[in-house]
């Protein structure tokens, strides 16, 4: 159990441990892993219980019934996983603020948070117009060697590192610094 304390794990041994996992969840539910499944279905059950008249007449819930599955568990799983993680190895900080963004853009954290938001919705609303999400389309896609996520993988890299200069403002030189 030391090597749960060590504060970064082994890509190989962590690559290892993922495969078994989308295998697991091939064999099991006969689907790749993905997660932003659940937040709809967390949504569509808000909206039964406060909007039911609304939320019977949603032709998306007609086709697919809301209701608690595996991938809120995978979403449960990952939050409680990350935090139990952080902790055992020691890295485990609340920060409202990460140190890059307080260096480019202030300590608000009302316009940190707003930007935070904003970047959600967009991932949300791309994920949602694709059929899926960012791990089904990258992890999942690339392991099973379709082209689409290899196509993915790249426009995701050179749209981060885009955004990141732009929004940052950064010199491409502070890039290569790592």
């Amino acid at each position: 159990m030391s090597y749960m304390r060590k504060k970064e794990w082994s890509p190989i041994i962590a690559g290892l441990l993922f495969a078994c996992l989308e295998l697991m969840s091939f064999y099991v539910s006969s689907r790749p892993l993905g997660a932003s499944r659940a937040y709809a279905v967390a949504g569509s059950i808000v909206e039964y219980v406060f909007f039911p008249a609304h939320a019977a007449k949603v032709p998306y819930w007609q086709a697919y019934l809301p209701y608690v599955e595996w991938t809120m568990a995978l979403v449960f799983g990952i939050t409680c996983g990350s935090f139990i993680s952080s902790i055992s190895s020691g890295t485990f900080r609340l920060r409202l603020i990460p140190e890059m963004w307080r260096s480019s853009k202030g300590g608000s954290i009302s316009k940190r948070w707003f930007w935070a938001f904003v970047g959600g919705l967009l991932v949300g609303f791309g994920s949602r117009m694709a059929f899926g999400c960012t791990l089904g389309m990258l992890i999942s896609g690339v392991i099973q060697l379709a082209p689409a996520g290899f196509i993915f993988m790249m426009s995701l890299w050179m749209g981060g590192v885009f955004a990141t200069v732009v929004f940052y403002h950064l010199k491409t030189s502070t890039l290569k610094r790592g």
